[in-house]
């Protein structure tokens, strides 16, 4: 575990250091791409250099951020200080976080989940916020960039993508003042809407078919699962799974949704949904993974089989000792 420092203390890292590392998680999402996005672009405009990377694929529906073709796998080289954004442990950034290749510098994660427990050497943790780039635009305001349109489509991308357009029960006063400041600036909620929600390759509507198709409710958990090869059959990339665990949750009867996503090496993505009133953040983080109370993940060993039954296991075991945990 390490250190957790004050948003005065790591405002100090930004002005100090010009040559700086920003890494979006593995299976990236709005919030991880727009925080990091978001900040490079902030820390440019003070003159800095910045590598920006992610270690996974990335969905194209997140290509209208400008930005978006520099997100290709990096490891540190020779900047000076590394940032970690919207991540909850380590093995979230894959080969982006390596402590043998840390040699001394600064390392700062920057995050919002409730499961964080400060694993970097440096940690900047705000659990209350929704997402992470709420408290990227504090960065960049104390920092004196404040956003233009391309920071705030970045920023913007986080808020709307993390609390699902506002529908998410840690949406706050403060997320909304957050998201008319980047409207303000010429961010833009239907454009992000129309990108992130309403558009989906048709081989990603093919695979969402088979999925519902398949998906089982036992006892209020909703689970499916899909496959490497089910994946590959439609000519998915990696890409293409998005969505689909959102509107698993929701079925009426379901309090828990589950979905397996078996990856090219095997393991299996673990995402986990839930309505108001029923926590799988501690189910995630019992699994190795983490996130949010409606909202959390894990990737952990296959084959696919065992690990939904492992998973469903927790599950049942979790509703039934806290039937309405809030």
């Amino acid at each position: 575990m390490g250190k957790s420092i004050t948003f005065e203390q790591a405002v100090d890292l930004f002005q100090k250091y010009n040559r700086i590392f920003v890494a979006a998680h593995i299976m990236p999402d709005g919030d991880c791409l727009g925080s990091a996005l978001g900040l490079t672009w902030a820390l440019r405009r003070l003159g800095k250099t910045v590598t920006v990377t992610c270690n996974d694929h990335v969905s194209s529906s997140f290509k209208y951020l400008q930005g978006f073709d520099e997100l290709a796998p990096k490891i540190p080289t020779d900047e000076e200080f590394l940032v970690f954004v919207d991540g909850s442990s380590a093995d979230r950034f894959g080969a982006a976080y390596d402590p043998a290749k840390f040699n001394g510098r600064p390392v700062l994660v920057i995050d919002h989940h409730v499961t964080n427990d400060e694993f970097a050497p440096l940690n900047y943790i705000d659990r209350r916020a929704a997402s992470t780039a709420e408290i990227i635009l504090r960065f960049v305001n104390a920092l004196g960039a404040p956003p233009d349109r391309t920071i705030a489509m970045c920023l913007l991308t986080g808020i709307v993508t993390d609390t699902l357009g506002f529908r998410t029960s840690s949406t706050t006063v403060e997320t909304l003042r957050a998201a008319t400041a980047l409207m303000e600036v010429g961010g833009s909620i239907p454009e992000i809407i129309e990108h992130s929600f309403n558009q989906v390759p048709l081989a990603s509507l093919r695979l969402r078919g088979k999925v519902f198709a398949e998906a089982k409710l036992d006892g209020g958990i909703l689970w499916a699962e899909i496959s490497y090869k089910m994946q590959r059959d439609l000519g998915l990339n990696g890409n293409g799974t998005s969505g689909i665990i959102n509107q698993l949750l929701s079925v009426e009867n379901a309090k828990v949704a589950a979905v397996f996503i078996e990856k090219e090496d095997g393991k299996i993505d673990v995402g986990l949904r839930s309505r108001v009133g029923y926590d799988v953040s501690t189910i995630a983080a019992r699994l190795g993974g983490g996130g949010h109370k409606q909202a959390s993940g894990a990737l952990i060993p296959g084959p696919l089989a065992a690990a939904r039954e492992r998973v469903l296991a927790e599950i049942k075991r979790q509703l039934a000792n806290e039937p309405k945990s809030q």
